[in-house]
């Protein structure tokens, strides 16, 4: 082989083993995701749920009292997650740490069958949901960064119950359902999507709903109510406890000011003929007072101490209309 060839030869096997070189190194490691930031505590609710509540559970546990404040939460919870009262008991304790709670919803006739989102700000120290004999258990946590951990289980029994839970520190819990993972990743993780819809922050009581949560059964015999609420962009409830007792109101949004009278009137005439029947129903009837101006119909309710504490207890049987 002449020295020509012998260095043409050289250099391949050079230019081969570089080659090689290279393609054996690591390939680098890019940065980690970002740690979720919680700016404040209604990022974690996503926008496709259709109804969020707010409440000052702080100022409503003072004015109704601890036992009747769990006695509700109890009730609740029940309502959503079947026999899984270890879960139960794990959110029980942290509602009685939370000062204000966000609860996201996707009604459905079954309340065990809503897709939900509790956002629980508040003080939980030695909260672990790993501890808890939920059925399923949750696993250990994953340290996200910035002070959050995940916690999570396979398919609870009922679809409204808690399939994930997010903490930050000890001041605040997310509990949501399986349905939401995806949606609250996208909105609490990664901090993007659309905003959620957003309660107001007054009162005790808030709310902020799409009018197409509202039951056919609140129209019964209405069809033509039914119909005209349901062209109302948004329905908003402020509740505010009061010396005297809660002064609430509920109000619709619509699009054409010509609607907004037609509903109006429409509830009215409602209220009046509920007026005039008896029991419960009737007593609450005559309490209600409805306004329009412009675009917004809203309806007033203000209610006594007496008739609130009767209004909170009434369950099952005993509750009559």
């Amino acid at each position: 082989m002449s020295l020509r060839m012998r260095r043409s030869a050289w250099r391949r096997l050079a230019v081969s083993c570089a080659l090689l070189g290279c393609s054996c190194q690591p390939r680098p490691i890019g940065p980690p995701p970002n740690a979720p930031s919680v700016v404040r505590p209604l990022d974690a609710i996503p926008a496709d749920l259709d109804l969020v509540v707010r409440l000052d559970l702080r100022r409503i546990r003072d004015t109704l009292g601890g036992p009747a404040m769990a006695a509700i939460s109890e009730q609740a919870l029940k309502s959503l997650h079947g026999d899984d009262r270890a879960t139960d008991a794990l959110l029980l304790t942290a509602l009685s740490g939370t000062d204000t709670l966000w609860l996201g919803l996707r009604p459905a006739r079954d309340w065990s069958t809503a897709d939900t989102v509790f956002v629980m700000s508040g003080h939980f120290v030695g909260f672990s949901p790993e501890r808890a004999e939920s059925k399923p258990r949750f696993g250990l946590p994953l340290d996200l960064g910035g002070n959050v951990r995940r916690y999570e289980r396979a398919h609870p029994a009922t679809r409204a119950a808690p399939a994930r839970i997010y903490t930050h520190a000890e001041d605040l819990v997310v509990s949501l359902s399986e349905a939401e993972i995806d949606s609250v990743e996208r909105s609490f993780e990664q901090h993007r999507g659309a905003p959620a819809l957003e309660p107001a922050e007054q009162g005790a009581l808030s709310a902020v709903a799409r009018p197409r949560i509202l039951p056919p059964e609140l129209f019964a015999g209405e069809s033509t109510l039914r119909r005209l609420a349901l062209r109302a962009q948004r329905l908003e409830l402020k509740a505010d406890l009061t010396g005297a007792g809660v002064d609430a109101t509920l109000s619709f949004k619509f699009e054409d000011a010509t609607v907004a009278q037609d509903v109006a009137r429409a509830l009215a005439e409602v209220g009046e003929a509920l007026h005039s029947g008896a029991g419960r129903l009737a007593k609450f009837a005559a309490r209600l007072k409805v306004s329009n101006a412009g675009q917004f119909v809203s309806l007033r309710l203000a209610l006594g101490r007496d008739e609130l504490g009767e209004l909170v207890n009434c369950r099952g049987s005993a509750c009559a209309w």
